[in-house]
């Protein structure tokens, strides 16, 4: 079958046109690509015909005895509003097209027009609904439990980190969170709060690479009056403010010496010296700390000491790349453009080849690369409500706009990325059949399989990709 929806039965379609001549060849035409057709004279019939079998698809013609086609197609969207209708006519005007895609028209065919050329209309109609249905889908997963937390969790990875992260919150010991650039550790650890008996308390961020050395120490213990120049007036630090809470150390690998030892003595006995100020103070604050650095390799070039990591890697967890949790990526796009309809910005979707390049991308600066690459597509996608492989960056879009890329210009550097979008936007396309996408290929299955596990393909990513749906 060539239509491109995944089903386990052939797709349904209704024709309409009042022409016996043009009836026949749509039924011949369409039989043959596998869909099953029935035909009406019409536009009453169709309507009729519609509200006691819903089809897949509509095929009407505008000019017909009874009410038009495009009087049909409103009725017919009135009692079904998912319904697919592609009009066609033998006098395509402008105004006309507007009327239709105004009322619903899934898309429009002026005649004379080749079963190839409709079979491109019923694709990109088919296409249209799997986006809309799929946004729809996605949405309401992220009206999920973990919602709130900014946490996508629908990845084996993912699932598994969130039950870590579920039992690492009901202990008070110190938590290191690893993990690359972008991943998200600040959401583990604001889950980790959130999910505690903390969670009433306050929740304090301190960003070590973020803030000059000299100034460090006074963030975290705070100062009194006159510690140093400048300092008019005795100021709390986010230990102190993080009583009851958790502070959370984020890119710790770069905190100075200093307060590298200070850090470890709080840990040790749960009490800090302000600068300038002789009493000590004792507060109950839980630390949580990420890193996207090796803190062994530095503790072995002297850059951090072997007794804080100690102290601080009592619990660890590690937030996994996006490139092992693809599964993920369609709900986390989905999120975004949720979020950016928010601001006022018109809703989008994401067509199936667009989200399939996507999901095969591998994402070297991870959820948050991936967030500006969706950023960047509305920006620039003018009035487009559908993004597109056109809207993609060129990175992701990979070898049909640009063969080799620095790093990765040898021939079979650039063939493995062309075959792995190839074959992944091949399996959005067949909702993951493989079957079907190694018909559609020319090749076995078998050869496909192999090629597939060769590329690190993660087959059930792309098939959830395609359709939507959670894994179970």
């Amino acid at each position: 079958m060539t239509a491109t929806e995944p089903s386990t039965a052939p797709l349904r379609v209704l024709v309409a046109d009042d022409e016996e001549s043009m009836r026949h060849f749509l039924q011949r035409g369409l039989r043959r690509l596998g869909y099953e057709v029935d035909a009406v004279a019409d536009g009453n019939a169709a309507v009729a015909a519609w509200l006691r079998t819903p089809y897949d698809l509509g095929v009407l013609d505008v000019r017909m005895p009874g009410i038009d086609g495009v009087a049909a197609l409103g009725r017919i969207r009135s009692s079904d509003p998912e319904g697919l209708v592609v009009l066609m006519t033998a006098h395509g005007t402008i105004a006309t097209a507007v009327e239709a895609m105004q009322l619903g028209a899934a898309d429009f065919v002026t005649k004379p027009f080749t079963i190839d050329e409709l079979e491109v209309r019923l694709r990109r109609a088919f296409g249209l609904r799997a986006a809309t249905r799929e946004n729809r889908q996605l949405r309401s997963l992220l009206d999920g439990p973990d919602q709130g937390l900014g946490l996508i969790a629908r990845s084996p990875a993912m699932v598994a980190l969130t039950q870590q992260i579920d039992l690492l919150a009901q202990s008070v010991a110190t938590v290191l969170i690893g993990g690359e650039s972008g991943t998200g550790k600040g959401l583990v650890a604001e889950a980790l709060h959130l999910r505690s008996e903390r969670r009433q308390g306050p929740f304090v961020t301190l960003n070590c690479a973020a803030v000059p050395d000299n100034l460090v120490e006074s963030e975290l213990f705070g100062h009194a009056a006159g510690a140093f120049t400048g300092a008019t007036r005795s100021k709390p630090g986010l230990l102190l403010r993080a009583n009851r809470g958790t502070l959370f150390l984020d890119e710790i690998g770069d905190m100075s010496p200093a307060a590298q030892a200070k850090i470890e003595r709080f840990l040790q006995d749960r009490e800090f010296l302000p600068l300038g100020s002789q009493q000590e103070i004792r507060v109950d604050t839980r630390i949580v700390a990420a890193t996207n650095r090796d803190l062994h390799e530095l503790v072995r070039a002297g850059l951090f000491r072997q007794e804080l990591l100690w102290r601080l890697d009592v619990l660890s967890v590690a937030v996994p790349p996006l490139r092992e949790r693809r599964e993920d990526i369609p709900l986390l796009i989905a999120r975004n453009l949720e979020r950016l309809a928010a601001k006022g910005l018109p809703p989008r979707s994401i067509t199936p080849e667009a989200l399939g390049a996507l999901t095969a991308y591998d994402w070297p600066g991870n959820v948050r690369e991936l967030e500006n690459a969706i950023e960047r597509m509305v920006a620039l996608s003018g009035e487009r409500t559908a993004l597109g492989v056109p809207d993609l960056p060129t990175e992701v879009r990979g070898p049909g706009d640009e063969v080799s890329r620095e790093g990765d210009d040898n021939y079979e550097a650039a063939r493995r990325r062309f075959d792995r979008l190839y074959f992944t936007n091949l399996l959005v396309r067949t909702g993951g059949s493989i079957t079907e996408a190694a018909r559609l290929a020319g090749i076995s299955r078998g050869h496909l399989h192999r090629r597939l596990k060769e590329l690190d393909c993660d087959v059930a990513a792309t098939r959830d990709a395609s359709r939507g749906n959670p894994r179970p």
